[in-house]
């Protein structure tokens, strides 16, 4: 059963916003509103539930129905106050009210829009399991980019970079970076205002790269692209030369030139800059969003709700992430 109301206009490249009242909703919203706002597009609130069902196992054992009205006149109270808030900003909103599990619920809704959003943990209740299931589950199986929002993220936070055992070796800006001393890490870098993006073998093909590229243009943002090597020795079978680490630092600095030349031609005024790092991805990417705005990762995972839903990387990122995280799904 579906209801809609709160209606002001059915826009198929509307931004849906999973709704239940939680904080991480909240914050989620907001920064739809501001998404609605830059693109000219309309949201769709979503909100979902499940109804238990009691199977009797035996003559003896009775079947209470269960009256989900209650619980449906909350789903209903809290899609109303959240359509109010975007009603507020301007934005036209419609409310969508579904049985289901929610993730699933959100991936059939993706199917006709241009941005998912959803917070990345639920209070539980009718929608739960925000963090466990759809924060997961959605951006691995949207129809179109997903951005996960952190529960304690917002405008207003003052924030700002932890050390990181991932090296620094190139930039765009500063060319070779020499580290100073031996030491397990290394201070942070500030992305402040900034869209960070992380490319991997796919170079300047990646449409996470493009994704990003369109948003920092949208926002007159700085996109700083990423990419990371790993020199670290796991065991006696490969002990890399000096010859086989400037092979591996000339490759990922050729590649990330080649990637910025690209989204320069597409977007000249756009202010490109890449650092190739020495390390582990996800650790990379983690630091990135102590600071920047916004990180945009792609996730080449398998399909199936019961198997591997994102990519190792994008596993490892999304629970851990500070900054709004844009989730862009790679074929494989």
């Amino acid at each position: 059963m579906t209801d809609r109301f709160d209606s002001s206009v059915e826009d198929p490249q509307a931004i849906v916003v999973g709704v239940d009242g939680s904080n991480a909703s909240r914050n989620a919203l907001r920064f739809a509103i501001a998404e609605a706002k830059s693109l000219g597009r309309s949201i769709r609130l979503v909100g979902a539930y499940t109804v238990p069902s009691v199977a009797a196992a035996t003559i003896d054992v009775s079947y209470v129905p269960i009256d989900d009205s209650a619980v449906r006149a909350a789903v209903t109270a809290t899609l109303k106050e959240a359509a109010a808030e975007v009603k507020a900003a301007g934005v036209a909103v419609e409310a969508v009210i579904e049985i289901g599990d929610a993730a699933g619920v959100l991936v059939e809704e993706s199917k006709e829009a241009s941005l998912a959003v959803v917070g990345s943990r639920g209070k539980g209740g009718f929608a739960g399991r925000l963090l466990g299931t759809v924060s997961s589950a959605l951006p691995a199986h949207s129809a179109c980019p997903t951005v996960v929002v952190p529960v304690n993220w917002s405008l207003e936070a003052e924030r700002t970079p932890g050390p990181s055992s991932s090296r620094p070796v190139w930039s765009s800006v500063d060319g070779k970076i020499e580290q100073d001393g031996e030491g397990e890490t290394v201070p942070g870098i500030d992305y402040s205002g900034q869209v960070v993006v992380g490319v991997d073998a796919l170079g300047k093909e990646s449409p996470a790269l493009w994704s990003a590229a369109e948003l920092a243009a949208r926002r007159g943002s700085p996109l700083h692209i990423q990419a990371v090597i790993t020199t670290t020795v796991i065991g006696p079978e490969w002990i890399p030369s000096t010859g086989d680490l400037e092979r591996l630092i000339a490759e990922g600095t050729d590649k990330l030139e080649a990637a910025r030349a690209a989204v320069r031609e597409k977007h000249p005024e756009l202010d490109v800059r890449w650092t190739l790092f020495d390390g582990q991805p996800a650790e990379v990417l983690v630091r990135a969003s102590d600071t920047c705005d916004i990180l945009v990762i792609g996730s080449r995972g398998r399909g199936g709700f019961a198997g591997l839903l994102l990519g190792s990387t994008s596993q490892s990122v999304l629970p851990y992430s500070a900054a709004p995280t844009m989730v862009v799904r790679v074929k494989r």
